[in-house]
């Protein structure tokens, strides 16, 4: 634009402005964006630095865990693990795994047609059936660890953690469905008794626990039950204390992002009670009662408090196992165990965020239920 061309009255075009400021203007960095990302980034380094010399040091070649040889050496997984045993157990529920993941590829090709929950189910399932197969094949994970102390506590703990999480998703189900859609003067006073569970301290819980199930008829509850070791059903009682509050929690708030207009036109069309909750209500809650079991099964795998004071010996779970262990030198074969135990957890974690995200909007209202509001 010429200098002729701008009269005194005149005013340039917006678009023009722009183009003529333009070059003349640089967005400035967003320092406070910045800080924050250098901030988050160091702090997701300094948690997560123990977790990685937990696994550097699962490596180690010399004889105690916590002191570096300066050499890295598998031997001590050899000395956890049979490897006779574990590596066909991999390959076979890898393989099962895979061959499930491609069943709705195959039903697509065949049919023409994509099923949906076959699609989103297939491989979680196929993990389900792998698991299923490789215990059968190696007698329940029994032959899997070589080292008995090591092996017995991590059996130990899987079973005690899975007989826990079946009884919270069992009362903390009810009890979700029973808060969301039952409102009364109840109402209120149990959801601080939920809350209080969740804010007391595990070691009051603890020591309640034992002292309880020493009582009369409480003692069965530390005699062997339906074939397990003595302890474990207090184990399965006192590990599902805090579970249940947190599936109570997600079921809530799974139903109280649903309109209750389906169970009510259920029961309207002359459905009882119990055929609307096996075909309307069930359905509606099972995305959060998978999350509700995984979470579950995550809290109690790693219980240490309240395994320590009502387990008995038979019953030793592996942070247990490990308390005892630190009064002596600690094998690098603790660490790989720890390992283990901390890549079936963010497993499951990562199970659990699949399903939320599947669940729809409700994943919101999840959050939102388990932060208070």
């Amino acid at each position: 634009m010429t200098a002729a061309a701008i009269t005194p009255g005149s005013t340039m075009a917006p678009a023009e402005a722009t183009h003529t400021a333009g070059p003349n203007r640089r967005k400035k960095p967003d320092v406070l964006r910045i800080v924050l990302a250098v901030w988050c980034g160091l702090v997701m380094v300094f948690l997560f630095i123990p977790i990685g010399l937990v696994i550097l040091h699962s490596f180690n070649r010399g004889g105690s865990f916590s002191i570096w040889s300066g050499h890295t050496s598998t031997k001590w997984w050899g000395t956890l693990f049979d490897s006779d045993t574990v590596l066909p157990a991999l390959l076979t529920l890898v393989g099962i795994t895979v061959v499930a993941c491609l069943v709705p590829l195959l039903v697509r090709v065949t049919t023409g047609f994509r099923h949906k929950v076959l699609s989103q189910w297939a491989g979680p399932l196929g993990f389900l059936v792998g698991v299923i197969v490789v215990g059968m094949t190696s007698d329940w994970f029994r032959n899997v660890f070589r080292e008995k102390g090591i092996g017995d506590a991590m059996r130990n703990s899987f079973i005690a953690a899975i007989g826990a999480t079946l009884v919270a998703v069992v009362l903390g189900g009810l009890a979700g469905v029973a808060l969301a859609r039952n409102t009364g003067w109840w109402n209120k006073p149990f959801m601080i008794v939920v809350f209080l569970i969740l804010v007391t301290p595990e070691i009051m819980d603890a020591i309640a626990l034992a002292g309880w199930f020493q009582r009369v008829p409480f003692r069965l509850f530390t005699k062997e039950f339906l074939g397990f070791a003595p302890g474990m059903l207090s184990l399965w009682v006192g590990e599902s204390l805090y579970a249940s509050a947190v599936v109570t929690l997600i079921v809530r708030a799974r139903l109280a992002g649903i309109d209750a207009s389906l169970e009510e036109a259920a029961g309207d069309l002359g459905a009882p009670p119990g055929r609307a909750f096996r075909q309307i209500t069930l359905p509606l809650i099972s995305s959060a009662l998978v999350a509700g079991g995984l979470l579950s099964f995550t809290i109690c795998l790693d219980n240490t408090i309240i395994a320590q004071l009502v387990s008995n010996a038979g019953s030793s779970t592996f942070p247990v196992f490990l308390i005892s262990q630190l009064r002596s030198t600690v094998k690098p074969f603790v660490g790989a165990a720890a390992v283990v135990l901390f890549a079936v957890t963010v497993g499951a974690l990562a199970f659990v965020a699949v399903v939320l995200k599947r669940s729809g909007d409700s994943s919101s209202q999840i959050a939102a239920t388990l932060a208070g509001g």
